[in-house]
């Protein structure tokens, strides 16, 4: 619709700027308005029409969502529970299982009264391959061990997620390695847990408890944590952004360094021209307070500042009490400098061969402790010899402590040393380091730790194999692919078998995905002699054949399923073991849960029969109509709301579509249903009180023992079906009103409902009742329904008559304009004899 239709004329009156009435003096404005009043109360009233077709649409629309809801609920059969055209809103049982470790039940619709007795010969099973187990040997490495000199070295041993450091140290040969490090390895987790081999100058770790997991790793080189500093700790701290490029802004600028245990010293700047200008008289301030001289160097890149510690000490940054320029520098109030004064050094302990790594100005510098030290002077003055340049490390006077200082600007970042102690050890970086098979590791690079052999003969080849005649590509080759990449592929294939790894016994069991006799694995490797699945040791694994299920039930023997879960008569059972014993299986029809299902349906019945009768009967005030925009900008918004709820009332009061609704509910719930032997009233329910509007009424007592009496009976009321369907009848009068009486009670209600909101169409094209009358939200029919084609039409309406109606204003202004026109010209003509007369 016209937004301008919608608003009124007075848009397009307002928007014009008229100068009117300077001759007659009349206010030609308001006398147009009054004229035109009279058209736009005509207006008034179509668009009060509409507002009226409007609240109707949204009414009816209310009246559908409730039927909506009650078709969804209790009509519907994907909730077989509540679906009363259904058996299975009736079925309601209580069971019981004397032995629910052997079989557990539910019953369900189709289900009787009854005791069963069935006892359990077999479960069934799915066909299995359980692998070979102990797939890795040990824990071996590529190369023979390449140095007996392994003082300060380490390996990490984790048996059974027991981790332990070994120190490794110097042996005089293999044999003496093998014979100290198996010693080691004793002490620290018993002995006879692991056992130490050398074969061939290679060095290779057995776990000898079964069951047991053990690795092996490379720990931190922590001589640096013996320094007590952090990896990656540096002596400076630079910018976190670029030093602010106006330099007008450090005039008269101040910050804060805090220097050890010191006091904060006030850094103030003059001004700057630039980055190495602003650098240079920093560092002239620095050097000119005496607790900070030689103590700290600032350098920069040509964008940021670096702060170096000279003195070891810590150097924190702060903002200044006054024009803080701290943030300007690029950096943030508390930055912290991180000293390289050690912790307490303990001499100790076995340091010898252990590594760590002093990066200056760039270049790695890695230091080696070459013995056990007893004086820290002399550990310094190695360290020392082992850097050179201007880096000073001396014994801090008053502790056991080395300080690392520089007498130049040297940047210093201290790192963990080399982590080689299982590569001293003959371990390369692709080598197994786990009693267990690695899922992750690729397949080229594990290939030579399988006990068995795999024959891989283009490591660029991707990995295929068929199991059950499906073949299996897995879509990457042995040089990238791993182990799970293998057990993925597999288990979402349509091989019908799943793959999954137990790490206790190392070994991989193939399992089908379905049970039963007729279950079977079939597989050709990858190689016939060393493929990949004999590798993992499915192919020569044991292979036990799927069986079927066994069971003796009500006296019947013999009997077998392909599955553990079956139903039988209604009721379904799941063997969950076997016994010799018979085991009683108890089902008994739960009366109490039928008749709250009932309630409920009726409850909601009653609701939606409550909805329709109340609009039916609720009073028209005819006295308030739909406001006028003019009348709402009068009112407050509690107001409107207030007049508006007035105006609504009564909109569908006697509604022929729905007084029909009603009408045809009661009588579908009343008219025999051929071929059954009760009604409603015989079961308890009926019509209660005049006032109650049709409402329904259950007498519990009654329903309980139509329930107990006749069960059969009351099921086929509500739930007896007709030869035709909903969709065969729809066109032909005959066959509805055949299947309206051999329809139950559901059934009825249901079509009843669909006759007014389906959203499929008749042999004329048409939808449900309401929704070709109102629409449904989301459907065609929102958009193409009676209502809205009649508001459209009433928006067509109040476009024309606007549109005359401005013409008609148009009309009225040039007239007022031609009489200003001639109003003037009489006033200047009467001026004009005024002036001639004045001279006699």
């Amino acid at each position: 619709m016209n937004p301008v239709a919608v608003n009124g004329i007075s848009n397009m009156i307002n928007s014009r700027i008229r100068l009117t009435g300077m001759s007659s003096g009349l206010d030609t404005d308001t006398i147009i308005q009054q004229l035109m009043s009279i058209e736009n109360a005509k207006i008034n009233k179509i668009k009060q029409e509409r507002q009226i077709l409007e609240w109707k649409r949204d009414g009816y629309r209310d009246i559908i969502s409730k039927l909506r809801s009650i078709t969804d609920e209790y009509f519907n059969v994907l909730k077989p529970k509540t679906n009363f055209t259904s058996t299975s809103a009736f079925a309601s049982f209580k069971v019981n299982s004397s032995n629910e470790s052997v079989v557990t039940v539910t019953a369900n619709a189709g289900a009787a009264s009854k005791t069963h007795s069935i006892t359990v010969s077999s479960l069934a099973s799915a066909a299995k391959i359980v692998g070979t187990s102990g797939l890795v040997d040990g824990i071996k490495g590529s190369n023979t061990v390449s140095s007996f000199s392994l003082q300060g070295r380490e390996i990490e041993v984790t048996l059974d997620g027991v981790k332990k450091t070994i120190a490794l140290e110097d042996y005089a040969n293999i044999n003496d390695l093998e014979t100290k490090l198996e010693s080691a390895l004793d002490k620290a987790f018993g002995a006879g847990k692991i056992d130490v081999v050398t074969t061939g100058g290679a060095i290779e770790f057995k776990c000898l408890v079964n069951g047991s997991t053990l690795s092996i790793s490379e720990p931190a080189n922590n001589y640096i944590s013996s320094l007590g500093f952090s990896n990656g700790q540096k002596n400076y701290i630079t910018g976190s952004s670029d030093v602010k490029s106006d330099y007008s802004l450090y005039t008269n600028g101040s910050f804060k360094i805090t220097v050890g245990n010191g006091e904060a010293q006030t850094i103030n700047i003059s001004g700057a021209t630039d980055i190495n200008d602003l650098t240079a008289k920093i560092q002239q301030a620095i050097d000119g307070n005496s607790e900070l001289s030689g103590k700290v160097h600032v350098s920069n890149d040509g964008s940021k500042l670096s702060f170096t510690t000279l003195s070891g000490e810590t150097v924190k940054l702060t903002s200044g009490d006054s024009n803080n320029v701290l943030d300007k520098l690029g950096f943030a109030n508390g930055a912290i400098v991180s000293g390289t004064s050690s912790s307490v050094i303990d001499l100790s302990g076995n340091e010898k061969g252990k590594t760590f790594i002093i990066n200056v100005n760039g270049v790695d510098k890695t230091i080696e402790i070459d013995k056990d030290y007893s004086d820290l002077e002399e550990l310094a003055s190695y360290i020392q010899s082992q850097l050179g340049g201007t880096v000073n490390v001396t014994k801090d006077a008053s502790s056991n402590k080395l300080i690392f200082s520089s007498s130049g600007s040297d940047k210093l970042i201290f790192k963990k040393g080399p982590e080689d102690g299982l590569e001293k050890l003959g371990f390369t970086a692709t080598d197994n380091k786990s009693n267990k098979i690695s899922m992750s590791a690729k397949l080229d690079d594990f290939k030579s730790n399988f006990k068995s052999d795999l024959n891989v003969a283009d490591p660029n080849a991707n990995i295929i194999f068929t199991i059950n005649n499906e073949t299996i590509d897995v879509g990457k080759t042995y040089a990238n692919a791993t182990l799970n990449d293998v057990i993925n592929a597999i288990n979402s294939s349509k091989a019908g078998v799943k793959v999954s790894y137990d790490s206790l016994n190392d070994r991989f069991i193939m399992e089908s995905k379905t049970l039963g006799a007729a279950s079977t694995i079939e597989i050709t490797d990858t190689d016939p002699a060393n493929g990949l699945l004999k590798a993992i040791g499915l192919v020569g694994g044991t292979y036990t054949a799927g069986t079927d299920a066994e069971f003796t039930l009500d006296g019947v023997s013999g009997m077998k399923r392909s599955t553990n879960e079956f139903t039988i008569d209604g009721v379904t059972y799941t063997l969950k073991g076997t016994s010799a014993d018979p085991v009683t299986i108890d089902v008994k029809g739960d009366i109490d849960a039928v008749v709250n299902n009932i309630k409920n349906f009726v409850n909601s019945y009653n609701e939606m029969i409550a909805k329709i009768t109340s609009v039916l009967t609720e009073e028209r005030d005819r006295d308030y109509l739909p406001l006028t925009d003019d009348q709402k900008k009068a009112m407050s918004e509690d107001d409107i709301k207030k007049w508006e709820e007035k105006a609504k009332s009564g909109l569908l009061r006697s509604d022929s579509i729905l007084e029909n609704i009603v009408t045809n509910l009661r009588r579908a719930l009343y008219d025999k249903v051929e071929g059954t032997s009760l009604s409603l009233y015989q079961i308890g329910i009926t019509t209660g009180l005049y006032q109650d509007k049709g409402k329904l009424v259950i007498d519990e007592e009654k329903l309980k023992a139509a329930l107990n009496d006749n069960y059969d009976a009351v099921v086929q009321l509500f739930t007896q079906s007709s030869q035709y369907t909903y969709s065969e009848s729809l066109n032909d009068p005959a066959k509805r009103a055949t299947r309206y009486n051999e329809s139950g009670i559901a059934q009825r209600i249901n079509d009843i409902l669909q006759d007014n909101i389906r959203i499929t169409r008749n042999a004329s094209g048409q939808k449900g009742i309401l929704l070709e009358k109102a629409g449904l939200v989301g459907d065609l029919t929102e958009f193409d329904n009676l209502i809205v084609n009649e508001m459209k039409e009433k928006d067509t309406l109040i476009d024309k008559m606007l549109a005359k109606l401005y013409e008609k204003e148009e009309y009225y202004y040039r007239k007022f304009a031609a009489m200003e026109k001639m109003l003037d010209a009489m006033n200047s003509q009467s001026s004009w004899l005024s002036q001639q007369f004045s001279n006699y």
